[in-house]
């Protein structure tokens, strides 16, 4: 079901006038009340309360003595404390937001803070921002959304403008806009073009704005549909209007032609109208948790993936550092000798720089050691942008899946992906008693790592329980574990989580008291077995390799099972 009430830009900045009229010096609450229900509660001297209901089937804003709301805001019997005074109310032209300042006399010490209200689409939230330092001290839902942390603590950032056409230039410039946009146009195209390009324009109104100008190509209709524009967009809010669409009644500060409406005394009172007349069930529906918990877990694997892609985007510039290394040890191969584990170098600007070798390799292999090394970070650090750019994509997709399933609401697609990420993590469960060939770790990003237990259960591992598009990795030329990088997709894994990969190989091998490890790695298809070879004796191509040191705190952290 789709939101009962549309807020578009111009029923926002209509409802911020009635509020402004209704609040504007009045005592308040310092602290709105959030409750499950996806309400904000805030009393009112004079025994009002403001209740804003963002439950996506319901959407009313309402200012009344209305016993179950004055309860809510209330806590109880407790009488509300209404130590903050409204300073004023707005909303920024052409967004739908609303913003209710407050300046608080009481426990927060004369403290300035604005109570946020966002009504895009399928994105309602209340946040109580802090005006000093701009960050979030409560909201009604704390979630991630479009690349926005909208969390306690989190500095706030408003949804991005929609840059349209303002009325806030002379009026031939506006004349002009207009023209050059629509007259082109198909009249069928106008009303798409309209929404896109000019401030106060809807999908509610569009049709009403341009009348025959939407339907027959005439300059009279197109200069008279300006004129309309013109009027709504510049002009003052006076009216209040149920309109009876075909998703339902819905208030407007406008009578739209071509749509039955009837007249209110105020916006806020065809709310409350509205609200009484919906069914009692509608406030009563709860979200189906079997499908709201996966999808919880699904926008946590998201965040989890955007930090760790920023981290490193953080770490961009590694494959210069590492070039320019084997740059400085190039030039000056006689500093180094075979064995060293580092050397201390004169860099190109007159200062020194220390870098670390590997003492089984000689100087220049060294050197090719890095240049390696920087190659592999520089192909990944070009596919970051894009890897982060899907990774906020996902993100935003399930936070709205989320918030329509608080709602009670459940996207057509949600069903489908959940079935096939379930399908895709599920691994068939041993028999009873069954002893696993690998020990289990899971890397910071989720992956899951395994680690075989001796050589007989190295080949069962490798052979038996990995995919052959998954990774495989081994200390070099010395005996140790075979280790599997569960990873299916395309490309070199995370470089996070290759590395971890990596450490634990370093660790279950002879090389573990080593300083620096260098650890091969290649996908499981390039795996062979020599006939006659003895357990554990594999042959690889096309391998890479890392150099590690193997830190018994990062197997202690990636345990997933005991021992």
């Amino acid at each position: 079901m789709s939101n009962p009430i549309r807020y578009d830009p111009l029923l926002v900045r209509a409802v911020a006038a009635e509020l402004r009229a209704a609040l504007r010096g009045r005592s308040v609450q310092p602290q709105p009340v959030f409750d499950r229900d996806l309400s904000c509660t805030l009393a009112v001297e004079g025994g009002q309360v403001l209740r804003l209901d963002l439950h996506p089937r319901r959407g009313w804003i309402r200012l009344s003595a209305n016993g179950r709301a004055s309860e809510s805001a209330k806590g109880g019997d407790a009488e509300p404390e209404l130590s903050a005074r409204v300073l004023r109310v707005g909303a920024p032209p052409d967004e739908r937001l609303l913003r209710i300042d407050l300046q608080d006399g009481g426990r927060f010490r004369g403290g300035k803070r604005s109570l946020v209200v966002e009504l895009h689409t399928n994105q309602w939230n209340v946040l109580l921002i802090d005006s000093e330092d701009r960050r979030i001290v409560s909201a009604l839902r704390a979630r991630d959304a479009g690349g926005r942390s909208l969390k306690p603590g989190a500095f706030y950032r408003p949804p991005a403008p929609a840059r349209r056409v303002l009325p806030d230039r002379p009026r031939d410039a506006l004349w002009q806009a207009w023209t050059t946009a629509l007259a082109p146009l198909p009249p069928a195209e106008r009303p798409r073009e309209l929404v896109r390009r000019f401030a106060y324009a809807s999908p509610l109104n569009a049709a009403a704005l341009l009348g025959p100008a939407a339907a027959v190509d005439d300059a009279d209709a197109l200069e008279a549909a300006f004129e309309r524009w013109w009027e709504v967009a510049d002009g003052d809010d006076a009216g209040a209007f149920i309109l009876y669409t075909p998703a339902g009644p819905q208030p407007y500060p406008l009578a739209l032609d071509g749509v039955e409406s009837i007249p209110a005394g105020s916006l806020l009172a065809a709310m409350e109208a509205i609200a009484a007349a919906a069914p009692a069930e509608v406030e009563e529906e709860k979200p189906g948790p079997e499908l709201l918990a996966p999808a919880r877990r699904k926008l946590a694997s998201a965040e989890k993936r955007i930090e760790r892609l920023r981290e490193e985007m953080a770490g961009v510039g590694e494959a210069d550092r590492l070039r320019a290394r084997g740059d400085l040890l190039l030039a000056h191969l006689d500093w180094a000798e075979a064995g060293d584990a580092s050397v201390v170098l004169p860099d190109f600007d007159g200062g020194e720089v220390e870098v670390a070798l590997d003492p089984r390799l000689k100087p220049h292999e060294n050197a090719e050691r890095l240049y390696d090394e920087a190659r592999r970070r520089a192909r990944a650090e070009a596919r970051l942008p894009e890897l982060l750019a899907e990774a906020e994509k996902e993100l935003e997709r399930w936070s709205g899946a989320v918030a329509a399933l608080e709602g009670g609401e459940t996207p057509e697609w949600v069903p489908g992906a959940l079935r096939r990420g379930g399908a895709k993590e599920r691994k068939p469960a041993p028999e009873a008693g069954e002893r696993l060939p690998y020990r289990l770790y899971r890397t910071s990003g989720g992956l899951e790592v395994r680690v075989g237990r001796s050589s007989r259960d190295n080949d069962r591992l490798t052979f038996g329980h990995a995919a052959h598009a998954d990774v495989w990795l081994h200390a070099r030329s010395v005996p140790g574990s075979h280790v599997v990088l569960r990873w299916t997709e395309e490309g070199a894994p995370p470089a996070r989580d290759l590395e971890e990969a990596a450490v634990l190989a370093a660790l279950y091998s002879k090389a573990r008291t080593s300083g620096t490890v260098a650890v091969d790695w290649t996908r499981r298809k390039y795996v062979r077995k020599p006939r006659g070879a003895p357990p554990g004796r594999v042959t690889l191509m096309h391998g890479r390799t890392l150099f590690v040191a193997p830190d018994p705190a990062v197997e202690e952290r990636l345990r997933a099972e005991p021992g």
